[in-house]
């Protein structure tokens, strides 16, 4: 009597969680992908994965208008700047600061107009000139948008929480990390410059993959 045999895996090899091994490597223009070239793994709701086994948040401050400020005033705002990265230094993982120039989006403005058009064609027909009014204003928003003549500065912070392994507890324990780890910071910046209103949020997925979509293509074609 015959028995079939099975693949008969040992526990230490069902608890083996596999880890991130990944590297980056030099760029290959014009013949890899953008997956291939990028190192987001993949987006978990407001984080993005790493490949090589971060967890990554990203915060957006608000700008400091530095030519209402005289030559005394942006000093102080440099050395408390400098004061808060330098108290940061002390963790050891490390933040990444990046100044972005995109496109300001439109999509509001053109959507608010395109209903004001409607709702003045359908209540007041005989009123050509405000329709036709209307109607530039939609054309004109739409222009910008398509266009991206108009463009904004963003002032992007990135934080980072190491992922131990491929698991849904790691990515689960990680985030929860990675949670109050922005919180803290988002404290202790705001603490720093509160005398010139500074503000900073958590960008949350749908704002994390426009800034994404810009970095990888600005001009949208």
């Amino acid at each position: 009597m015959g028995f079939k045999k099975d693949k008969i895996k040992t526990k230490r090899q069902a608890d083996l969680t596999p880890l991130f091994d990944y590297e980056p490597q030099q760029l290959d223009l014009g013949k890899a992908s953008i997956h291939d070239m990028s190192l987001i793994q993949a987006q978990y709701y407001d984080f993005l994965v790493t490949k090589t086994g971060y967890l990554v948040c990203l915060l957006k401050g608000t700008g400091i208008n530095l030519d209402l400020l005289n030559a005394s005033e942006q000093e102080d705002v440099f050395n408390e700047f400098n004061a808060f990265l330098m108290s940061t230094l002390e963790e050891a993982d490390v933040h990444q600061y990046l100044d972005m120039t995109i496109p300001v989006a439109f999509d509001d403005y053109v959507l608010f107009w395109k209903k004001r058009y409607l709702q003045v064609r359908e209540e007041e027909p005989d009123n050509q000139a405000k329709i036709t009014l209307l109607a530039s204003y939609v054309d004109y928003y739409q222009t910008l948008q398509s266009t991206n003549e108009m463009s904004t500065k963003v002032h992007v912070i990135v934080l980072r929480e190491k992922l131990a392994d491929k698991s849904k507890t790691s990515l689960e324990l990680a985030a929860l990390h990675l949670t109050e780890k922005s919180q803290h910071f988002i404290r202790e910046l705001e603490s720093s410059l509160e005398s010139y209103d500074m503000a900073v949020t958590r960008l949350n997925a749908h704002e994390i993959r426009g800034i994404l979509k810009h970095l990888f293509n600005f001009s949208q074609h």
